[in-house]
């Protein structure tokens, strides 16, 4: 890094309150800006409580938040069930102001939700601006949150848009304007759309490199495996009879009685297995015949960008968020969508058949995939900004010192 460069320390937080996929995304991010800025200092922040189960990449910094656990729209326990959900939002408070504090950042990237979980970013926020107004605080957003009409009822009772409008300097949207438009969905305001940038989806892999070997089986996956059985019992049965290879990956989230449910039904099949967690789960995406996935936004991207053939069947509560985004994705001829319910196994075999007979994707992605690069450039700019502030402030305090 050079020493005029301005980004130098990049502070992130992931609430992570369930599944996998704010962890996910903020180890891609910090990952990426890690290897493209060799002298930058990471600090991710995250109340995953699975964040050992990822290779972490070197010189980023984790610092662990107590866990909770999501119950419901904007209800949450802890997951030692000995904190009060109280104590542990202000214990998650205190652990972040601290770390701001010391770190200094250039900038904040804040992950999903605008004030945190249950308002706890909102101390880190009033320590920022007294003790350190130089640091630039970005918001990036997954391209949809949940419908629209739900969206705007939670922002507006946690008073979201004020911080929308006071609080962040620049706005990133993790996908394309085109698909779905940020601005008229959630009711933004002018000024604050005026923060926005589209980066395009987020993905470790772009699509268009060198095509990978392809293996007879199909993959199963439902990111975290919290609520994922269902799909999961019902792709084994499809593949089975569909007389194809099956690989199930559970999740670390996924309950032991849940788990032993799948691995029992698994093992009539000799072609069948089940695991918990795949360290190179982006490499065995890319060598599956096919995937049966839920809609959650990394294994859509990374699905994507292996041009694997890929049949979702996504959440439909307490979210509509991935129902949303499959729907999408289906829209541009980039995965094929099942709707959860009834004679699941029978709807994913004739899907799955559908993907087979397709074969891997061989034209242009359908998705814009190049998120991680637009989201450097704009935390760099970013960066340069509250640099030049700095400067400037620093500038005016030794004039008004100077004698005349």
């Amino acid at each position: 890094m050079s020493q005029t460069e301005a980004l130098r320390r990049v502070l992130l937080y992931a609430h992570d309150t369930y599944g996998l996929g704010h962890l996910r995304r903020n180890l891609a991010i910090a990952a990426h800006l890690l290897a493209t800025h060799p002298g930058l200092q990471v600090v991710l922040m995250t109340g995953s409580p699975v964040a050992g189960h990822f290779a972490i990449p070197e010189r980023l910094t984790l610092v662990q938040l107590p866990p909770v656990v999501k119950v419901g729209v904007e209800e949450y326990r802890s997951h030692d069930d000995r904190w009060d959900i109280d104590l542990v939002r202000r214990t998650r408070s205190a652990i972040m102001v601290d770390t701001a504090l010391r770190f200094r950042p250039n900038v904040l990237l804040v992950d999903h939700a605008p004030i945190g979980m249950k308002g706890e970013l909102v101390p880190v926020y009033d320590a920022l601006k007294t003790h350190s107004p130089s640091t630039r605080i970005v918001l990036g957003l997954r391209d949809v949150l949940d419908d629209p009409e739900t969206v705007r009822q939670l922002w507006q009772t946690q008073r979201a848009y004020d911080a929308l409008e006071d609080v962040f300097d620049r706005i990133l949207v993790y996908g394309n304007h085109d698909l779905f438009d940020v601005v008229s969905s959630y009711g933004l305001s002018t000024s604050v759309a005026s923060k926005l940038t589209y980066c395009g989806y987020v993905s470790r892999q772009l699509p268009g490199g060198a095509a990978p070997m392809r293996e007879d089986f199909v993959l199963g996956t439902a990111g975290g495996g919290g609520d994922g059985v269902e799909a999961l019992s019902a792709t084994l049965a499809a593949c089975a009879a569909l007389g194809v290879a099956c690989r199930i990956v559970t999740g670390p989230l996924m309950s032991a009685t849940d788990r032993a449910r799948l691995i029992r039904e698994a093992s009539v099949d000799p072609r069948a297995s089940v695991t918990e967690f795949l360290p190179d789960a982006d490499a065995t995406m890319a060598r599956a015949r096919a995937a049966v996935t839920m809609g959650g936004y990394n294994s859509l991207c990374e699905l994507v960008a292996s041009a694997t053939p890929t049949v979702v069947v996504p959440r439909i509560y307490p979210r509509r968020e991935q129902a949303i985004r499959a729907e999408l994705f289906a829209a541009r001829g980039a995965v094929a969508v099942v709707s959860p319910g009834a004679d699941l196994a029978r709807r994913i075999y004739q899907a799955l058949r559908g993907a087979i007979d397709q074969g891997p994707r061989t034209g242009p992605s359908p998705i814009d995939l190049g998120g991680l690069a637009e989201i450097e450039r704009a935390l760099d700019a970013e960066a340069r900004l509250g640099r030049t502030r700095d400067a400037a402030a620093h500038t005016s305090v030794n004039s008004v010192g100077t004698p005349a």
